[in-house]
């Protein structure tokens, strides 16, 4: 077995990790996997890979028994997780109380308990490292941002240090690989993210670039990238689909998103230009992002 891979981070807002009676008791790995996985999963997209929707009808294991490569790491049916999450405090002690706090220091530490693979050990820490720079992790982020007290809070977005001590592989050559199961589902890829640091938008300002009248109730845009990026209240005949931009006031300010396609991606990315307006924000692709690592 290798060593544990551990990552250090710094919380900048209260983290999230959920509970009994959504109540955040103590810090739940469960809560902080289900978020991990899914920036794993767009990374292995961005590689041009594929990862199925754990949630949804075909996903893994196929009728063969091959699983898809997010899965081969973070578990399916027939098949266990490779490793065990521990939330550790800076003396190397699992933190068993709620972390609420901003500016609290922890790491997350990753036990094998089936081989890992350098490949896999690359995109887990590199998942990690986006998330923490970029995005947000565990839950109550999607929620993001609401103008009703509590709900508007910021929550999940924290500062790790860049990883550098992993040697990277050829990461397109593995997740291409035959071993896996290739699926053909539509799922957030790397490439078609947006980041924005250094600014944050109003609700009033996501409503108008998703389409919505100013209080958020009435569709008033239909064009294709609104109607992508609102998504849609769940009905009884129809599930609720989460909306794909987020916004955050914390660290100077954060917001990030996707779009289905690269060309979708630069549309936003000119209309939020717009409503910002001239700043010293910055703004980069996904694609940008896979090109560097």
């Amino acid at each position: 077995m290798n060593e544990p891979l551990t990552i250090k981070l710094r919380t900048l807002t209260p983290l999230w990790t959920g509970g009994v009676d959504q109540k955040c008791d103590r810090l739940h790995e469960t809560g902080l996997l289900g978020s991990l996985r899914w920036w794993y999963e767009a990374l292995v997209r961005g590689f041009g890979g594929d990862a199925c929707d754990p949630t949804e009808d075909g996903r893994c294991p196929d009728d063969a028994g091959k699983r898809c490569v997010a899965c081969a790491l973070f578990g399916c049916t027939g098949w266990s997780r490779k490793f065990r999450l521990q939330i550790i405090d800076t003396k190397d002690k699992p933190i068993e109380a709620a972390l609420l706090g901003s500016n609290a220091e922890f790491a997350l530490r990753f036990l094998e308990l089936h081989p890992l693979g350098g490949e896999e050990r690359w995109l887990l820490a590199k998942a990690v490292e986006i998330a923490a720079k970029y995005g947000a992790v565990g839950g109550k982020t999607t929620l993001k941002p609401q103008k009703r007290p509590k709900v508007g809070e910021d929550y999940g977005i924290v500062q790790g240090q860049e990883i550098r001590w992993l040697q990277k592989p050829d990461i397109r050559i593995f997740v291409n690989k035959n071993i896996w199961r290739h699926v053909q589902v539509k799922e957030p890829d790397l490439r078609c993210f947006f980041f924005i640091s250094g600014a944050f938008l109003w609700c009033r300002q996501i409503n108008t670039l998703i389409g919505l009248s100013e209080d958020g109730r009435s569709v008033v845009g239909r064009e294709s990238y609104q109607e992508f990026l609102r998504g849609r209240r769940g009905t009884s005949g129809d599930p609720a689909v989460s909306k794909k931009i987020f916004s955050f006031r914390a660290g100077g300010g954060r917001v990030w998103g996707y779009a289905g396609d690269g060309e979708m991606r630069d549309t936003i990315i000119d209309k939020v230009k717009e409503l910002l307006g001239k700043g010293a924000y910055r703004i980069k692709t996904g694609e940008e992002i896979v090109s560097e690592l």
